[in-house]
């Protein structure tokens, strides 16, 4: 279980001004690969093939709109079961997606969540409906806040043009890296070689790469240069957004010698001041 707090905290179990009865008052849905425990817990269960999920999205897009689908299956799920799940979501009061990092997993994922925002954005016409991604790792929702803040955009932006650009499936890390592109990389507080797929992360042994991080991990060990630092929470203050958005301020526990991740950041801006573009 990667959320051990999802259902009790934000979406089955907990009450609200729509749901004062919790769990009662509640419809879960839960589409996977496989069974696991969270589709034990849910009223609705569906099994989409492997690689189906942009078929599947497309078909239920179809669906709210009234269109005709002429196959009996769709990714596995039987064409009736999507239908009665399109009139679930119509009929509902308020309704949430959480996308779930499966979706990324699969080639044309870009297009495959693209096709998640564009069916809720729909489904918006009936009732209202809302997508939550499920972060996979500490502060991604942090982390998109800021770029977009900066630039516009949540992920995958190039500044190699002087200008943000938004690229997903060209410029993300993954692929990027995937590609062969990236001779040099700098990696903050996270641990790509053990969670990249297998040519990202082989690629990130190959190239010179600084890490900054509080913790030993599998690209620390591979990395040229580590730098430690200081952990917010713990021994920095700092900010971390929820899930939800919802930005929580972190206070230091203990002392530390270490720098933070901002003071070495901002070190080595200041010593790139004046240095001229090699471009």
């Amino acid at each position: 279980v990667s959320h051990v707090r999802h259902f009790t905290r934000y979406s089955a179990l907990t009450r609200g001004m729509l749901t004062p009865r919790g769990r009662q008052d509640r419809t879960v849905v839960v589409v996977d690969v496989r069974p696991t425990a969270t589709t034990r817990a849910a009223d609705l269960f569906l099994q989409v093939q492997p690689g189906a999920d942009f078929e599947v999205l497309t078909t239920l897009r179809a669906l709210v709109r009234e269109k005709e689908i002429r196959p009996e299956t769709v990714g596995g799920i039987a064409t009736t079961q999507l239908r009665e799940l399109v009139e679930r979501m119509k009929s509902c009061r308020f309704g949430v997606a959480f996308a779930g990092m499966g979706l990324t997993q699969t080639r044309g994922r870009d297009l495959t969540v693209s096709e998640l925002f564009t069916l809720v954005a729909e489904l918006n016409q009936y009732t209202r409906f809302s997508v939550i991604p499920m972060r996979g790792h500490g502060n991604v929702a942090g982390a998109d806040q800021v770029m977009t803040w900066q630039s516009g955009y949540p992920f995958a932006v190039s500044f190699g043009r002087g200008y943000p650009v938004y690229g997903p499936g060209e410029f993300s890390a993954v692929d990027v890296l995937a590609r062969r592109e990236a001779d040099a990389a700098l990696i903050i507080a996270s641990d790509p070689v053990a969670h990249f797929p297998a040519d990202a992360a082989r690629r990130l042994e190959e190239i010179p790469t600084i890490v900054l991080d509080p913790s030993l991990s599998l690209t620390t060990e591979t990395a040229r240069v580590v730098l430690p630092t200081a952990c917010c929470g713990v021994d920095a203050a700092g900010t971390a957004y929820r899930m939800d958005g919802v930005p929580i301020r972190l206070r230091p526990v203990l002392p530390s010698t270490r720098p933070t991740d901002e003071q070495i950041l901002g070190q080595i801006i200041a010593r790139l001041d004046g240095v001229p573009d090699s471009r």
